[in-house]
């Protein structure tokens, strides 16, 4: 940077100018398609320099606001030779002046040591800048005292469309386009096209996905929901659906996310796609070793969902304010993603072979492809806009009332609160549904007693991946495997052949000769009890976990098992989960089970140590 390419001496320019402009020259001006700096020298003489061989000026100031931060974009228009362009570039690479060469080309020439001053020139040259704002996200935004919902198309308040709103969205949410239906006929018969859908599949499907919908578009959540099965069981079109309740054109071809996706972009998107709903398709684990990016991607997700918590980024200009997702993910997949911190996050909603109705499926789709989900979301948005603190308040005491009634807890902690933000969300959709005509009050209870019943089995339903997930079971799971395919075994305290030896790894050769061990040496058997080497057996189960290794070190799954209940007990005196035995004529850390809880107790000898 040469003496005269800093900006103290770009703004001192600006500031003799402004303080001496009754007597003194503009400190930049414009002359033959150049754009030049003057001064007047003591002897009252105009000395100019040329500072480029092109003229720009910004012509508009944007500011992008997403909801957390605003940042602005200018529109600038430059003319160098005969060609006049116009473009936009944020206020950081303005101030770097690195866009001129990618902007304008080759031919565009900043003199040595002139960049701030350039930079300096065109913003006098612009005189007055109109200034307008743009959003950047979906969702509710209070402007003044009216509480809007924004959109591909602009916004919705309590009157309808409101056009006076400017949204520019990432590429990928700009289908979510929401009209209202235009009279309380079409409103009435959108809000009972919606809810056929709860007839498509079983209500421990429907009922948590229409649910799910509805509750997006009231604000954040604190959990995502899962859609497992196969392919082919109409999971994606389920999804697809629920997703155009946000927009008509977002069918199963044309969902907003994947899997396949960044983790990046997935959290971009969710934390633009503000109090909706977004569908992230495919979690389909191949196997291979790219399974590893696609767990990193769907863990990210959901984590930073459940937790409403984004991840700060280091640039140039410092570390960047954190972007939580702050919408409802509906994610898909044939597998559910491993964990048992990522599967309490999420509510898993399994689809099986010939859940799904095909002739109501159909239905479904050609009301949702004519936009009638959509008009009933828009309904919906424009009643929430009258009376939105309202909701929020009301939402938030049904959710704790819900809560308090414990269901799930014997699950995971995180399940009561889940499944009492999708009834009370649901709830206040059904009473917008009776409030306008569109069901009866018998209508209206029968589906709240429905969903209460559809809930109750979606939530029994959770036990199963929660325990598949937990590391403590799966760990006793895998050393069960590795005792009956010849991986691991267990000796009797001298290290010879236990009781009931074919349920602890050991197999004859051929009938009548002895028994021989195979694989690696877990632990040993004293009566009822079970000790385990912690080091041999932690190996033996993450070798046959395969891809899908256990999440947590050797260190921490000591502590799952004995929160589990698992270890029959512990050095207390030394606080220390391994106890202090001898085996074999050696003395021996390890971990104290039940013998029981590892083979079944049919094969357990009824004897003490």
């Amino acid at each position: 940077m040469g003496p005269d390419d800093d900006p103290q001496g770009a703004s001192a320019a600006l500031k003799g100018a402004v303080r001496h402009s009754s007597r003194v020259h503009p400190p930049y001006a414009k002359r033959r398609g150049e754009m030049v700096r003057q001064e007047t020298t003591q002897s009252g003489r105009l000395k100019s320099r040329t500072l480029a061989n092109f003229q720009a000026r910004i012509v508009r100031d944007l500011v992008l606001d997403d909801g957390e931060r605003e940042r602005h974009e200018f529109a600038v228009e430059a003319v160098l030779g005969e060609t006049r362009r116009v473009f936009s570039v944020s206020a950081a690479e303005f101030s770097r002046m690195g866009w001129v060469l990618n902007k304008l080309g080759p031919q565009a020439i900043i003199y040595p040591g002139q960049h701030q001053h350039a930079r300096a020139a065109i913003q006098w040259l612009s005189g007055k800048i109109p200034q307008g704002r743009v959003f950047s996200h979906l969702g509710w935004r209070k402007c003044g005292a009216q509480w809007l919902y924004l959109h591909a198309g602009g916004a919705l308040g309590s009157d309808g469309a409101v056009s006076s709103m400017r949204v520019q969205l990432p590429v990928a949410l700009n289908a979510y386009r929401i009209i209202p239906a235009q009279n309380s006929r079409d409103r009435a018969l959108a809000i009972q096209d919606s809810l056929r859908f709860l007839s498509v599949a079983p209500d421990r499907i429907s009922f948590p996905l229409l649910a799910g919908v509805y509750c997006a578009a009231l604000g954040r959540r604190g959990f995502s929901l899962f859609l497992a099965g196969r392919s082919g069981v109409f999971k994606t079109t389920l999804a697809a659906l629920c997703q155009q309740h946000f927009g008509s054109t977002m069918d199963a071809t044309r969902v907003p996310a994947s899997f396949a996706s960044t983790a990046n972009s997935l959290e971009s998107l969710a934390f633009h796609a503000k109090d909706a709903l977004l569908v992230t398709d495919d979690f389909a684990p191949s196997g291979t070793q790219g399974d590893h990016e696609l767990h990193v991607v769907a863990e990210r997700l959901f984590r930073a969902a459940g937790n409403q918590q984004g991840r700060s980024r280091m640039s140039n200009a410092g570390p960047s304010a954190p972007r939580p997702p702050r919408a409802l993910v509906l994610g898909t997949g044939e597998e559910v993603p491993q964990g048992q911190s990522i599967r309490a996050r999420l509510l898993i909603v399994e689809v099986s072979p010939g859940d799904v109705d095909r002739a109501m499926l159909d239905e479904c789709q050609k009301a949702a492809q004519q936009g009638r989900f959509a008009a009933s979301m828009g309904s919906f948005l424009v009643w929430i806009a009258g009376r939105y603190d309202e909701l929020q308040q009301r939402l938030e005491v049904r959710v704790q009332e819900i809560r308090g009634q414990g269901r799930g807890r014997a699950v995971h902690a995180r399940l009561p609160a889940s499944i009492a933000e999708l009834q009370a969300g649901f709830e206040i959709f059904l009473e917008f549904a009776h409030e306008v005509a569109a069901i009866g009050k018998v209508e209206l209870e029968d589906l709240a007693q429905r969903t209460v019943r559809a809930l109750d089995e979606l939530t029994g339903r959770q036990a199963k991946y929660h325990h598949t997930s937990d590391p403590a079971s799966r760990f006793l799971n895998l050393l069960q495997a590795g005792l009956s395919h010849g991986r691991a075994y267990v000796s009797d305290r001298g290290g010879k052949v236990p009781p009931d030896p074919m349920a602890w790894g050991w197999h004859r050769k051929s009938p009548g000769r002895a028994w021989v061990p195979h694989g690696v040496k877990i632990g040993w058997l004293a009566g009822t009890n079970l000790y385990l080497d912690p080091s041999s057996s932690y190996r033996v189960a993450q070798e046959l976990a395969g891809s899908e290794r256990l999440p947590v070190s050797e260190q921490t799954l000591r502590h799952r098992l004995r929160e589990r209940g698992l270890l029959a007990s512990v050095d207390a005196g030394r606080q220390m989960l391994l106890v202090r035995r001898t085996f074999e004529g050696r003395p021996r850390q390890v971990l104290h089970l039940r013998a029981a809880d590892l083979v079944s107790p049919g094969l357990i000898p009824r004897t003490t140590e």
